[in-house]
This record gives structure tokens, C-alpha cells and sequence, in this order.
């Protein structure tokens, strides 16, 4: 199949995403209207427990079943109940939101991870529209309320959409010869982990500090979702180990010398985020058998340990440019030592590079 083709369900699953997390960020943003801070703050948290902390038990049984397309398919009518839902029953609006994330992204993320096996430019475009819709969706419950109908229009016509394009045939298992071969499996498992939770945490803290400038949230949101599309292409090109710690170092280099520059702040996040597409491929090249899972670690419960200093009340600990720096400069480390090559077995010749 033409590499081209190979993109298009990415490309519409991306999509989905962006109106599945922007409806998210619709339903959590407009809380505050009928309910109190104490209220706000504990449905946040049931949907943050479920939409993220649930991924991996939800990517488990997806696996298990062999469903993914049915997991991204159910989860897409799911946000819609929520949505309609959500001003006469907050709590249960919520906590099927986050269900429904749960679901979405697992079955989303091992379709873009089947469509472009082996390479991160199809996770790349599934993961990208996720933040704009979060942060646009957030902005329009404060200014537009009652504007639903446009979200409900966009899953019915994604999920539409999901369903009837074709699944790409797995390519060669072979692994192209300028990624890595990972060794000690179990290392390299909690090193990416702790690597996405580290470059979670950066970006985490970025957003708790921007909370209520909405103009530049979104200008951030734009710059990190052209970062994890381009970081999908550019990993796959000049190798996920390499690209990985040159964008993390960028980024770190950026926040830390430009943090009152608009511009330094949005090519920081774009490097930031650009890590995202290899991190989510070499989670699912590690775990062959289980590519919802994988996506379920990488996009969700990763990302779950990145948000805990907020929860637990130390965002203003982290809001010094140098240690936000410092941890995406750690990371990158990180993903440099669990991206590391293989030794080629005797006889050998060469090897993989990164």
C-alpha cells in the first residue's frame, strides 16, 4: 500500500480526536457555570482518573478482545451522550467523558500505530489535533455555552468516517534499519515511561501556568500540534533516538533562556511535543502484541504520574524556567539511554543506529 494511503486514517483519526478532546474540553469547561470550584475540581479529577489513569486497563482489555477500531467507535457516541448529559447530570457527564477518552484513545492510538507500523508519523498525526481541541474547546465554553451541536455533528461524521475506511495490512515485520533494537525490555519500558512523564510534566505545568490567557493557550496549543506532526516525520527520518534528544535539548535550551518570549515559549512546546509520535512508536515496538496497551501507557498513564505535582499542589514549585528545562533536558536523556541500539548478534555485520 502507497505510503500516502498508508496516512489517511491517521489523518482522520486524528481529527476525531481533536473533536473528541475538544468536546472534553468543552463539557469540564463550562462546569464552573453551575457548579462551585470544590464541585469543578472533583469532576475534573473523576474524568482525569478515567481518561488517562484507566487507558492502560482499557487498552488491556481492548487487546484482549482485538477490537480496536470497535474501542475509537464507541468511545466517539459515548463523548456525545456526555455531552448531552452534561447540564442536567454533571457526574455522570463526566465520568462518561473520561470513559470514553479511555476508549478513544486506545483503540484510536493502535489504529494510527497499525496504519504506519514501525514508523512515528502516523502516531504523529493521531496525537497532534488532540491538544487544539482540548484548548479550543475549553475557550468556547467560556464565551459560547451552549454551542453543542457543532461537537455532536463532528463525532457522528468522524465515527462515520472510522468506520468505513479501510485498516492498512501490517507491513513487514522487519524493522527499518536506522531505528533501534531495544535490549533489556523491562528498563527500556520504564525509561520511555518516565521519559513521557518528565515531557508531561513540563508541558502540564506550561498549561497551569497559562490559565487564563486563553489567546496564548491556543497560540501554544498550535505550536505543540505542529510539533508532534512534524516531529512524526522528522523522527522517522533522521532516526527516533537522535531526534528525540536534539528536540528535548532544544526545549529545554528555550524554555529556560526565552520564558518571556512568546515566540522562544511556542518553539519550545513545538520541540516539546515533537518527542510525543517516537515516544508512543517505540512504547508499541516494545510491546508488538499489545499496540492499544502501549497506547494506553504512552498517551495516558504516563501522562497520568506528569500531571501528579499539579494535583498534588506544586505547580508553583515547578514555575522556575531552569527546572522545567532541566526535566526536558532529563528526558531527553531518558530517551536516548531506552532508545539505545542493540548489539548485533556474532557474525554480524553493522547494525541498527538511532
Amino acid at each position: 500500500m502507497p505510503a500516502l494511503r498508508r496516512l489517511t486514517l491517521p489523518t482522520v483519526l486524528g481529527l476525531a480526536h481533536g473533536v473528541s478532546d475538544g468536546a472534553a474540553g468543552f463539557l469540564l469547561g463550562a462546569l464552573p457555570h453551575t457548579l462551585g470550584l470544590r464541585d469543578v475540581g472533583l469532576l475534573v479529577l473523576l474524568y482525569n482518573l478515567l481518561a488517562f489513569g484507566a487507558q492502560p486497563l482499557v487498552g488491556w482489555a481492548t487487546d484482549r478482545l482485538g477490537r480496536p477500531r470497535l474501542a475509537a467507535l464507541l468511545g466517539l457516541p459515548l463523548m456525545g451522550v456526555a455531552l448531552l448529559v452534561g447540564a442536567a447530570q454533571p457526574t455522570l457527564a463526566a465520568g462518561l467523558a473520561g470513559l470514553a477518552s479511555a476508549l478513544f484513545h486506545v483503540g484510536g492510538g493502535a489504529l494510527a500505530l497499525r496504519a504506519t507500523a514501525g514508523r512515528a508519523a502516523g502516531p504523529g498525526l493521531f496525537a497532534a489535533p488532540g491538544v487544539v481541541g482540548l484548548a479550543l474547546g475549553g475557550a468556547l465554553a467560556i464565551t459560547r455555552p451552549g454551542l453543542t451541536g457543532p461537537f455532536l455533528a463532528g463525532l457522528l461524521i468522524c465515527g462515520a468516517l472510522i468506520a468505513v475506511l479501510e485498516t492498512p495490512p501490517a507491513p513487514a515485520a522487519e524493522p527499518p534499519a536506522a531505528e533501534p533494537l531495544f535490549e533489556r525490555h523491562d528498563w527500556i519500558m520504564l525509561g520511555l515511561l518516565v521519559a513521557i512523564a518528565l515531557r508531561s510534566a513540563v508541558w502540564s505545568t506550561l498549561q497551569f501556568l497559562l490559565q487564563g490567557r486563553v489567546e496564548t493557550a491556543l497560540l501554544l496549543a498550535l505550536a505543540a500540534a505542529g510539533g508532534k506532526i512534524l516531529g512524526g516525520f522528522l523522527a522517522d527520518r533522521l532516526g527516533w533516538r537522535r531526534w528525540t534528544l536534539g528536540a528535548l535539548l532544544g526545549a529545554a535550551a528555550l524554555l529556560t533562556l526565552f520564558p518571556t518570549s512568546l515566540l522562544g515559549l511556542s518553539l519550545g512546546v513545538a520541540l516539546l511535543q515533537s518527542a510525543t509520535p517516537a515516544a508512543l512508536a517505540a512504547m508499541a515496538r516494545g510491546m508488538p502484541r499489545y499496540p492499544a496497551t502501549a497506547a494506553g501507557l504512552a498517551l495516558g498513564f504516563a501522562i497520568a504520574l506528569g500531571g501528579l505535582p499539579l494535583l498534588a499542589g506544586f505547580g508553583y514549585w515547578l514555575n522556575s524556567p531552569p527546572l522545567l528545562g532541566a526535566l526536558a533536558a532529563l528526558a531527553g536523556l531518558l530517551f536516548w539511554l531506552a532508545l539505545r541500539p542493540a548489539r548485533a548478534p556474532a557474525g554480524v555485520i553493522g547494525g541498527s543506529h538511532g
